[in-house]
């Protein structure tokens, strides 16, 4: 699976994501209600966190993880 390369550090990744109006997601109680709800299609607890966010938040993902379309979710890059 090809992975998402993001070089240059910290400084370099915060600049991008202010330039592009790129915002962090904090996770909230909802999300974690879905977390509990999903089936188990994937069981890395990272991924399935962002699964949740995105499915509560109705958000599109990019991945190329042939495991997240399994979960009905908006995905780019697959």
């Amino acid at each position: 699976m090809k992975k998402l390369e993001l070089n240059g550090g910290l400084d370099k990744i915060s600049k991008i994501m202010i330039r592009h109006e790129i915002e962090l997601l904090p996770t909230v109680f909802e999300h974690i209600k879905k977390l509990m709800s999903l089936d188990l299609h994937h069981r890395d607890p990272f991924d399935r966190i962002i699964i949740s966010q995105g499915l509560v938040e109705n958000l599109t993902v990019v991945t190329t993880d042939e495991n997240f379309p399994k979960f009905n979710i908006k995905i780019v890059w697959n």
